[in-house]
């Protein structure tokens, strides 16, 4: 299939000119890739990419670099570019990967959050809690579901204060979020994950490190179970 993206708008044309066109179809493609249409194995045109995002094919030819160096796509010269097929084993070992960094982030989180960050986290969980009582059922891919989900654990990382960890995990949320969309249509919160999520807060919140890494570890470890179990069972 060829990606049918949103042309910008003129106030999105004026901000994408020079070197930030690049960065506008790198998200525009990277939010089809996430959230779209777009599959293991679909074809990505870069003359139809370019004449949708109305810019020429330099910059769309930047972004697929990018996604490719993120694993995401696959470029072969003189051939094209397409949507990465991942194996079953790569996606195993990428989630035992992601398990120990965002479980040593969240530990360190639980080890470093102050008066002020249990505040703002509450608030957060708070207003999570109330999105998810309004979020679409599992059937129908509500994209809001991967947005809180980003919004939970970039908190936890600020309150990490660790540059350096919270950039090694969060280069790899994009490829979690690709794997379980490409097995189940998009991120959703079972009863699992919010119970989950909730062990999470409740070590964090508690000062708790060791219980604070063990609840992200086992949790995306399942997640990552689910994943390649749906694609073994395909």
């Amino acid at each position: 299939m060829t990606v049918k993206l949103a042309a910008p708008t003129s106030a999105t044309a004026g901000v994408t000119r020079g070197n930030a066109r690049a960065e506008y179809a790198y998200e525009a493609i990277r939010l089809e890739l996430l959230e779209g249409a777009l599959a293991p194995g679909d074809k990505l045109s870069v003359i139809d990419l370019a004449e949708q995002l109305q810019c020429s094919r330099v910059p769309v030819m930047e972004a697929l670099k990018r996604l490719e160096r993120e694993a995401l796509v696959t470029i072969v010269p003189q051939v094209g570019c397409r949507v990465v097929t991942p194996g079953i084993a790569d996606v195993a070992d990428f989630f035992v990967l992601f398990a120990a960094v965002e479980a040593a982030v969240t530990a360190l989180a639980a080890e470093r959050r102050d008066a002020g960050d249990i505040v703002r986290f509450r608030a957060l969980c708070r207003d999570i809690d109330t999105a998810l009582a309004n979020a679409g059922g599992p059937a129908a891919h509500d994209p809001s579901y991967r947005r809180l989900n980003l919004r939970f654990h970039g908190e936890i990382h600020a309150m990490a204060r660790s540059p350096v960890a919270s950039n090694m995990a969060a280069a790899l949320w994009d490829r979690s979020d690709f794997y379980i969309k490409m097995v189940f249509g998009s991120l959703y919160f079972s009863r699992r994950v919010i119970r989950s999520h909730r062990d999470i807060r409740r070590a964090v919140i508690n000062g708790d490190p060791a219980a604070a890494e063990a609840a992200v570890r086992t949790h995306l470890q399942r997640v990552g179970n689910a994943v390649t179990e749906r694609m073994a069972a395909a």
